[in-house]
């Protein structure tokens, strides 16, 4: 996948959470993902579905700085936005169990994408390619 300027990407949540917590393997793809978004040159969508899945081990924990980290930049990171599920949204994800079986989140997170009109998907969920192996990005797959 190259980072083309005005790329629209997807992006799920385990590669959110290797760029906040600067994940040993994945922190240089990830990092050239947001560094780019952070410039203009991309921009970068995810789910509600993320936004849940990020914060409740911090919230478990007790680790209220880590929520202020992630809601910090959910909530004011340049070129990254949040998508709401609507009906349609709803509908799709349906579409999408039916015919490949996954589960509920990540079935959102491809309605979502698809109902985007997002370039790729981004992800660290090697299943997820049955979807669409030409759209669906695994980190450190072509590496």
């Amino acid at each position: 996948m190259e980072l083309n300027k005005d790329l629209r990407l997807f992006v799920d949540t385990a590669p959110i959470i290797y760029f906040i917590e600067e994940h040993p393997i994945y922190s240089h793809e990830v990092s050239d993902i947001f560094n780019r978004t952070a410039t203009g040159n991309i921009q970068v969508l995810t789910s509600v579905i993320t936004l849940i899945e990020v914060l409740t081990k911090p919230y478990k924990l007790g680790h209220i700085d880590i929520v202020n980290i992630y809601k910090d930049f959910f909530y004011n990171s340049k070129g990254f936005s949040v998508i709401d599920i609507n009906t349609d949204i709803a509908e799709l994800t349906a579409r999408i169990r039916a015919e490949f079986g996954f589960k509920l989140p990540d079935a959102v997170q491809l309605a979502i994408f698809e109902h985007s009109g997002c370039d790729y998907f981004v992800t660290n969920d090697k299943q997820l390619k049955r979807y669409d192996i030409n759209r669906v990005h695994v980190l450190l797959e072509n590496n």
